[in-house]
C-alpha cells in the first residue's frame, strides 16, 4: 500500500511528460489532479486503517536490494509520518488545483508530481539510504520549479 503512494505520482509524472500527443494546459492539469486525487484517497485509506493503539510502524513493506551489503527497501508509517503524508498529498493537490494557465504545463505538472512522490517517500523511508535517495530525488525538480516559475527574475524563464 505504501509503495503505491510513491508509484502513482511518479507514474503520473512519467505519463504526463511522455504523452505522445500535445497536451493543453487544462489536460495536463486534469491528469495531475486525477493522479493526486487517487494518491490522497490512498493516504486517507491509510488513516482509516491506522491503529492508534499501536505505537510502532504499520503497513511495513520490506524488500531486500543487495543482501550482501544489507541494503533494503523498507517503508513504514507511524503516528508522526502519517499526518505528514496526508498533508503532502493534500497540499500537492491544492497546488495543482490553483495552478492555471501555466506555460510549459507538461514539465510543470510532471515536476510537481515527482516532488509529491519523492516527499512522500522521504516521510515513509525506514532507513537512511532510502531517505537520502528520496530526498535527493525531490531536490532537482524543486530547483527547476523555482528556477523556471519562481519569479520575474528567473534565469531559465528568459525574462
Amino acid at each position: 500500500m505504501l509503495s503505491s503512494l510513491l508509484i502513482i505520482p511518479l507514474a503520473g509524472a512519467l505519463l504526463i511528460s511522455l504523452w505522445p500527443t500535445k497536451l493543453e494546459s487544462s489536460q495536463a492539469r486534469l491528469g495531475a489532479l486525477i493522479t493526486l486525487g487517487v494518491t490522497l484517497v490512498g493516504a486517507l485509506y491509510l488513516v482509516s486503517q491506522f491503529d492508534l493503539n499501536n505505537p510502532g510502524f504499520q503497513f511495513v513493506e520490506k524488500l531486500n536490494w543487495v543482501e550482501a551489503l544489507g541494503l533494503t527497501y523498507v517503508l513504514g508509517v507511524d503516528g508522526i509520518a502519517l499526518p505528514l503524508v496526508v498533508i503532502n498529498c493534500l497540499l500537492s493537490l491544492v497546488s495543482v488545483y490553483l495552478s492555471a494557465n501555466i506555460n510549459r504545463p507538461r514539465l510543470y505538472f510532471a515536476l510537481l508530481l515527482l516532488i509529491s512522490g519523492a516527499v512522500t517517500g522521504a516521510f515513509l523511508a525506514q532507513n537512511l539510504l532510502l531517505f537520502f535517495l528520496f530526498y535527493e530525488l525531490e531536490l532537482l525538480p524543486l530547483y527547476l520549479l523555482i528556477a523556471i516559475w519562481g519569479g520575474g527574475a528567473s534565469r531559465l524563464c528568459g525574462h
